[in-house]
Parts: structure tokens; C-alpha cells; sequence
């Protein structure tokens, strides 16, 4: 009965390595009909279905696996897995758990990050995320996790920071260098601002190709950047839309229309920067800059 097992557990195994899924779930299955507490085929079975997103066929499989056999790989497993079926606190207990096997294990932190994120804990959030930098210093996701949570907090020092570290380490990334920029010019640093931005315009085709490079610079791994970016969009595209409604309107009622004050302009440049058009954006940075030299050529006069 054991060489039995083991033969269906190998050739399990084996086709499920060459990708025949569907066949390797079969055999799996005749395995646990006659041996139902056979760990590793839970596990394994489990694997299957999770990668094909089936988390609610997965999670019942990865929960007996680590009834039996308590281990880092199980518990994990079985963590993703309620996360992704959205039993997101089930999921934390077990991403606890986890890190109880095993302190460093990155990953673990990671979907804690995203976890608590999820659930609107910003404090817990940035703790996984500097959990991972502690571990591992130029950790790219982490890096662009905490660049993104400083940025939509207003924490613009700490965020700028994050990004200057993360481009050094891993240039290229086009929405980073547009949030990069965006501070930049926040902070009064116009100049360096306009120069981002003109030699991104020459150099760089994912300025152009916002959408394109949203799906390809992030990994999954990359969550909590990626939505945060995704959020920044969306709030972009509905501002965008609010403001060109008030110019068609100010057609009508030019009395009635007051032009954007520094800020607003700011605002636009990092609208038009997230909707592909970096022309439209370079000249509310322009008009941002004259405007708050005015001010405070006003101010001190």
C-alpha cells in the first residue's frame, strides 16, 4: 500500500511539473481516496488550485495539510489563500503564524503590509513595510510600497526619500519619477521639477504610456504601490473631468471663472502627468511656478 502511494504521489507530481494540471489533480485525488491524510498531496492539490485562483476549493486542502503537519509552507499556503477569498483577519492570524516559524520571512510581512492596508490600518501597514527594509534594505517592493503610502499620506520628505532610493536602485520606473516630480515642485523645488519632467518627455516612452506601464513595471508582489497608483489615477481622470467641465462652463460665464492658484496648478500638472499628456502638464507647472514667484514677490514688497 505505501509504494502504492508513493508511485501515485510521484507521477502526481510528475504531471504536475510538466503543467498537466488537470491530470495531476486526478491523480492527486485517487491518492487522498485512499490515503486522505496524505499531507503532501493536500498541500500539493492545493497548490493547483490556488494558482488557478480556485482559493475556496484551496483553503479547505492547505487547512488539513497544516492540521497534520504544522509547518511555514502550510501555514503560508493556506494564509494566501484566505486572503485572496477576501478572510482577510483569518488570513493575518495565519501570516502570524507564519512569522512564528520563521521571523524573516519576507513575503509574510509583505501580505501583512497589504493586509492591514486593506483594512484601512495605516499604522500596522507601515510596520510590515519597514519589517521588510529592516530585513532587507533595497527590497524593491517594499521600497515602492512605502514610496506610495508616504506620498498619499502627504508625507512628502519620507516619500521622496523612499523614491530616490528605489530609482537608484531600480531606474526606469516612469510612475515614480512622476510622483518624484510631483514633490519636487510641492516642495517650492520648481527647477529640479521642470528638469524631471523635460527630460522624461524626451527619454522616457512609459511617460507617454501610463496605462501600459502600470500593468508591466508592478508585480504582484508590488500590491500596495500599484493600488495606490491606480487610486491617484482614478481621483486624476474624475478631477480632470471636473475641470475641463468648469472651462466649457467658463465659456459661457468668463465673468464667473477665476484661473487655478499655485497649488490648483500643481494639481492640474499631476493630473495631466497621470492622463499622458506631459505638455499640457509642463505648462500648469510653469504657470504654478510664475504664480508663487508673484506671491511671493507680493508678499515681501
Amino acid at each position: 500500500m505505501a509504494q502504492e502511494i508513493l508511485a501515485l504521489f510521484n507521477e502526481a507530481v510528475r504531471l504536475e511539473r510538466n503543467g498537466e494540471w488537470d491530470r495531476a489533480e486526478t491523480q492527486y485525488k485517487v491518492l487522498l481516496e485512499k490515503n486522505p491524510d496524505y499531507h503532501l498531496a493536500l498541500q500539493n492539490l492545493g497548490v493547483i488550485y490556488a494558482k488557478q485562483g480556485k482559493h475556496a476549493d484551496a483553503i479547505p486542502l492547505f487547512s488539513k495539510a497544516y492540521k497534520l503537519h504544522a509547518n511555514v509552507k502550510n501555514c503560508y499556503n493556506l494564509a494566501v489563500s484566505l486572503y485572496k477569498h477576501n478572510e482577510t483577519e483569518k488570513a493575518i492570524s495565519f501570516l502570524k503564524q507564519t512569522l512564528s516559524f520563521e521571523k524573516k520571512f519576507i513575503s509574510a510581512h509583505l501580505l501583512l503590509a497589504q493586509a492591514y492596508q486593506k483594512l484601512g490600518n495605516d499604522e500596522k501597514t507601515e510596520v510590515y513595510l519597514n519589517n521588510v527594509i529592516k530585513i532587507e534594505p533595497n527590497h524593491k517592493s517594499a521600497l515602492g510600497g512605502l514610496a506610495m503610502f508616504y506620498y498619499e499620506r502627504n508625507r512628502f520628505p519620507e516619500s521622496l526619500k523612499m523614491i530616490e532610493r528605489y530609482l537608484i536602485l531600480y531606474p526606469g520606473n516612469a510612475q515614480l519619477k512622476i510622483i518624484q516630480s510631483e514633490i519636487l515642485a510641492k516642495q517650492g523645488n520648481y527647477k529640479a521639477s521642470a528638469n524631471l519632467l523635460t527630460a522624461m518627455v524626451k527619454e522616457d516612452v512609459g511617460f507617454t504610456h501610463f496605462n501600459e506601464t502600470l500593468q508591466s513595471s508592478w508585480q504582484e508582489e508590488d500590491a500596495i504601490a500599484k493600488e495606490s497608483l491606480e487610486r491617484i489615477q482614478s481621483k486624476a481622470k474624475k478631477k480632470l473631468k471636473e475641470f475641463k467641465t468648469k472651462l466649457e462652463l467658463s465659456k459661457e460665464n468668463p465673468d464667473e471663472f477665476s484661473p487655478p492658484d499655485p497649488q490648483e496648478a500643481l494639481d492640474l500638472s499631476l493630473l495631466y502627468l497621470f492622463n499622458g499628456n506631459p505638455e499640457k502638464a509642463m505648462q500648469y507647472l510653469v504657470f504654478a511656478q510664475k504664480m508663487k514667484e508673484k506671491s511671493d514677490s507680493d508678499g515681501t514688497s
